[in-house]
């Protein structure tokens, strides 16, 4: 007969595998169990086809969560299309991302964040793929925020387009028949101007063009002015460099000439000042010749008394001059 299992060992193995089934959960999850999380609530105006639960969510490029669940319809007015998507954000990981102080669990400080522009919006990992993830930036120039919940159930982050739900909603409203038929119509009248042309004359005129400027390129007469050219440079040259050779010279002996013109300048200058400096009002030169002046008046006036003097007694040069007579 065969054995029977030991219900001993059989209850070892199934404790022990509890066990790690445990561990290995709370292992796997502990990082969610311990966090610090916070829903939040955003509602897009485009499609979230691509936008599945535990896609990241991220602060500037930063993962700071995931999405937690896409909606069609939550706490809305009747008539709102906005898709609403919830999303849990780890602020642990915002605090080990930052030195600064951003606690989105603050309701005043989460307001001001608003104020600021804090904005939430769909982001592609791939065009090729299509999934999308929710990227939350600061747009300072965003308009006022639009809020969509009626009863506050969770922090709502107002959204934005990004750019390429906004091309994608250019295209949507682009009237692609007009165009077709616009670029129909444009075609229409090129084929016909091009029908109109008479492509036949225009290769004969070419050919005509193209042969007439063979022959002048062979032409003996272009060959010999193309000579005469030649020849006329060369002669240039030579005289261009005979007249420098010539040039030169003259060029050196003109800056000679120059140097002794500024030599002779300088020593009229200085001559000039000379002369300037003997008629200054306080030069000794002019202070005698000014002496030597007033005595030839004096002289001259002296010789015009004697002048007058022998013309009323000429006999004064032989008898001398007369003494007064002496009263007894």
């Amino acid at each position: 007969m065969s054995e029977k299992p030991n219900p001993i060992i059989i209850g070892s193995f199934i404790v022990i595998g509890l066990v790690l089934g445990v561990g290995g959960i709370i292992l796997f999850s502990s990082w969610k169990i311990f966090a610090k999380t916070e829903k939040y609530i955003l509602y897009f105006d485009a499609s979230v086809e691509g936008l599945n639960p535990g896609a990241p969510v991220r602060f500037r490029g930063v993962t700071v969560g995931s999405v937690v669940e896409t909606l069609i319809h939550h706490d809305q007015v009747a008539g709102d299309t906005h898709m609403p998507v919830i999303i849990e954000v780890d602020q642990s990981l915002i605090r080990k991302k930052t030195d600064l102080t951003i606690n989105l669990s603050d309701e005043a400080s989460f307001e001001r964040m608003v104020q600021q522009g804090m904005r939430g919006m769909l982001e592609a990992e791939s065009l090729v793929t299509g999934v999308l993830y929710v990227e939350l930036d600061i747009l300072p120039q965003a308009p006022a925020p639009t809020l969509h919940q009626v009863k506050k159930e969770y922090k709502e982050i107002p959204t934005e387009p990004t750019q390429i739900h906004a091309l994608i909603a250019k295209l949507a409203n682009l009237d692609v028949t007009r165009a077709m038929d616009q670029l129909t119509s444009v075609l229409t009248r090129l084929d016909s101007s091009l029908a109109e042309l008479k492509v036949a004359q225009i290769n004969d005129g070419l050919t005509n063009l193209l042969a007439s400027l063979n022959q002048l390129v062979r032409s003996p007469d272009l060959t010999n002015s193309l000579g005469s050219l030649h020849k006329t440079l060369d002669e240039y040259r030579l005289l261009s460099e005979r007249t420098r050779a010539r040039i030169d010279p003259l060029a050196d002996s003109a800056d000679g000439t120059l140097e002794e013109a500024q030599a002779t300048l300088a020593e009229l200058r200085q001559n000039l000042q000379n002369v300037r400096d003997l008629l200054a009002p306080e030069a000794s030169l002019r202070r005698d010749v000014s002496a030597t002046l007033d005595e030839l008046a004096e002289a001259a006036r002296s010789i015009g008394a004697l002048a007058d003097f022998l013309n009323r007694n000429p006999n004064a040069l032989l008898s001398g001059r007369k003494r007064p007579d002496l009263k007894p």
